[in-house]
């Protein structure tokens, strides 16, 4: 693991990130008193496509057969509020 200030951390943080890339290492970051630590995780271009698959395959489901006959202009389905200004006493 490798320990350092956030002061070090801007000092040198490409070459930090180069090595947390090489190494797996985490990176522990002390400042005020308080410790962050940050793990080495490559993220895939894979690993997007298939965020990315799932999003598209929601996406093609389209919308909800209960809400497919919602008209958001309709005041007459009885899904609205009324509200007169007497509700809302100042």
């Amino acid at each position: 693991m490798i320990e350092m200030t956030a002061t070090d951390l801007r000092k040198d943080l490409f070459r930090v990130i180069d090595r947390m890339l090489e190494t797996g290492e985490s990176l522990r970051i002390r400042r005020r008193g308080k410790v962050v630590t940050f793990d080495a995780r490559v993220v895939t271009d894979t690993a997007m496509e298939a965020r990315i698959a799932k999003f598209d395959a929601a996406m093609a489901l389209g919308v909800r057969d209960d809400a497919a006959d919602f008209d958001p202009g309709d005041i007459t389905d009885g899904a609205h509020l009324e509200w007169t200004p007497e509700d809302n006493p100042r």
